[in-house]
């Protein structure tokens, strides 16, 4: 410590003997002196702006070296995030693929699924149509059967009826019979019959007239009964207009829901006109449209009306119930063969309790019956209804 005490009093010595060895020389010697100042000054900012560059300078690569590590920096995070979008790219493209692939497996379970179903429908429908076929099959071969049965009980019958009216012939021949008749009473024995009625009812008040006819075979069967018109002279019209399409051959058989025979006699626009009897075979039905044809062609118009009298029935007078909620009707779609082995197909519309509303006329296609329903409740919605006293 004493030694360094006396260093830096030596140097202060030094210094001070240094100082006023220069102010002695400044004295006497002054512009060495100045000059010496100037070139000391000038070194002095030489050395400062050295220092004050060195330090631009050091400062200068500390900010480049700052502005490298942020790009740096910053392109190592965009790298990574780069990287990082390039992972999650590849992650969802691959559970795009998983998706699709999934995706692709249930579409061909689904067709699979739809062709199975297909075939089994199909398969179902060939069984049923096979079966439909054998029904068909069996029912056209009992009523040829039947047909052949009929033919020879009509042929055995024709035979006597042949027998017996040669029989009566030759009695003819021999006056034992028919002796008090002309030959317009013995053909007319033999002649149809059309015979027009007025609707009445056994109450005091009536409204309008109403007639209807029906055409007799020359033993009284009935073969056709017409519906109701508002005047005779309508019902004349009608039996004209009836004959003509009788002659042309407008008939059609049909099967009823309860399994007999009957046929229709349509006009030329093929609107129903009438319907006759009910046959327990196709047969007797196609009979009877021949006796038709051949009694309305040669039948005469009975003049004296005939009055059918009915009972008026009396009013319900029961409050009409509002209908409950959600009280909804069925429309049923049934099916049954027709008399020529067809598919005929109808429908019914069924009230809550299962009573049944109405009925519908045969189709030959489903179709054609789903359309008929909408048409019926097209109708009924716009309240196109008629109340009529039939006949009955």
């Amino acid at each position: 410590m004493d030694a360094i005490k006396e260093f830096f009093n030596k140097c202060i010595t030094v210094a001070k003997g240094l100082v006023n060895d220069g102010i002695a020389y400044a004295k006497a010697y002054p512009f060495h002196a100045a000059l010496l100042a100037g070139l000391a000054a000038f070194i002095l900012i030489i050395l400062i702006v050295i220092i004050s560059l060195s330090v631009k300078r050091k400062k200068a690569k500390k900010r480049l070296a700052a502005k490298e590590a942020a790009e740096k920096a910053e392109a190592e995070a965009l790298q990574a995030k780069q990287a990082e979008e390039e992972k999650a790219k590849a992650e969802a493209a691959k559970k795009e693929e998983e998706r699709k692939a999934v995706e692709a497996k249930l579409e061909a379970q689904r067709i699979a699924a739809e062709k199975e179903a297909e075939e089994k429908a199909l398969a179902e429908k060939a069984q049923k149509e096979a079966e439909e076929k054998a029904l068909a099959e069996k029912a056209q071969k009992e009523a040829e059967e039947q047909t052949d049965k009929e033919t020879a009980t009509a042929v055995a019958e024709e035979t006597v009826e042949t027998n017996l009216y040669d029989e009566l012939k030759d009695a003819e021949e021999e006056d034992d019979i028919w002796y008090d008749e002309n030959e317009t009473d013995k053909a007319a024995r033999y002649k149809g019959k059309w015979q027009i009625y007025r609707v009445v009812t056994d109450e005091a008040y009536t409204s309008d007239d109403m007639y209807y006819f029906e055409l007799h075979a020359s033993n009284g069967e009935r073969l056709l009964s017409s519906e109701e018109y508002t005047s005779y002279n309508g019902a004349l019209r009608g039996i004209e207009t009836h004959k003509t399409n009788i002659l042309k051959g407008n008939f059609k058989i049909t099967l009823s829901k309860k399994g007999d025979y009957v046929f229709k006699l349509l006009s030329g626009k093929n609107m129903l006109l009438c319907m006759g009897e009910n046959y327990p075979t196709k047969a007797r039905c196609e009979r009877a449209i021949e006796s038709t044809k051949r009694f309305a062609e040669s039948a005469v118009i009975d003049e004296n009306v005939q009055d059918h009298v009915i009972k008026i029935p009396h009013e319900d007078e029961t409050d009409v119930q509002p209908l409950p909620e959600g009280y909804n009707g069925k429309w049923i779609v049934g099916s049954k063969i027709g008399p020529n082995g067809e598919k005929l197909f109808f429908f019914e519309l069924f009230a809550n309790n299962g009573e049944k509303l109405l009925a519908s006329e045969d189709y030959t296609t489903y179709i054609g019956a789903v359309n008929g329903i909408q048409t019926h409740k097209t109708n009924i919605q716009k309240g196109n209804f008629r109340i009529s006293l039939t006949k009955r």
